[in-house]
C-alpha cells in the first residue's frame, strides 16, 4: 500500500505486498514481499541505489532519521527502529522513557536475516553484521559484528576482498 509522500529512482522493484509511506528509494532498489518501511513527513526514510530489502522486513524511521546506504543487503525478516521503550505503562515510561534517534547503514554493508537495529545504532561502510544480531551500538567500517549484543568478530581489509 502506498500513502503519500514516496520518491522512487529508476528501476524501483516493490513487491505488491510491501507497505510504505514517506520514503526516498533509490534507482535499481529492490524491496521484498510483505515489507514495511515508513518514515514521516520530517524523516524521510531514504534507501540509496542498487539496495535490496528482504522480504518481511521493517524499517520504522518514523521518530527519527533512517538512512540506509547503497549497495546493501538487508536479509528476510530485520527489524530497524529508530525509537525504543515500552509505551504502554506509565511507570515504566518513567524508569525506562523511550529513546528516540536515528539509525545510519553505510555503503555496501549487509545485514543478516533475522537482525534487529536500534535506535542510535550507526553501521560502518562495507560492515557485515551476522544473522540474528542485536545492534544496538556503533559498527566500525570494514568489520564483522554479530551476537545479542553484536559485538566484533573480527576486523578484515578490504584488500581481502579483491
Amino acid at each position: 500500500m502506498i500513502v503519500s509522500n514516496i520518491e522512487l529512482g529508476k528501476n524501483v522493484s516493490i513487491s505488491t505486498t510491501a507497505s510504505f509511506n514517506n520514503v526516498r528509494l533509490g534507482d535499481n532498489v529492490k524491496i521484498g514481499n510483505k515489507s514495511t518501511l515508513f518514515g514521516s513527513e520530517d524523516n524521510i526514510l531514504e534507501v540509496g541505489n542498487n539496495t535490496e530489502i528482504g522480504a518481511f522486513t521493517i524499517l520504522n524511521g518514523y521518530s527519527s532519521k533512517l538512512k540506509i546506504g547503497e549497495r546493501c543487503n538487508i536479509g528476510a525478516f530485520c527489524h530497524m527502529i529508530t525509537d525504543t521503550g515500552p509505551n504502554g505503562s506509565p511507570k515504566l515510561l518513567k524508569k525506562y522513557p523511550i529513546k528516540t534517534a536515528p539509525i545510519i547503514i553505510g555503503n555496501d554493508s549487509i545485514i543478516g536475516h533475522g537482525t534487529v537495529v536500534i535506535a542510535g545504532a550507526k553501521i560502518g561502510d562495507c560492515a557485515f553484521i551476522m544473522p540474528n544480531s542485536f545492534v544496538n551500538c556503533e559498527v566500525p567500517p570494514s568489520t564483522i559484528y554479530g551476537g545479542s549484543p553484536a559485538k566484533l568478530s573480527r576486523k578484515f581489509d578490504l584488500d581481502e576482498m579483491e
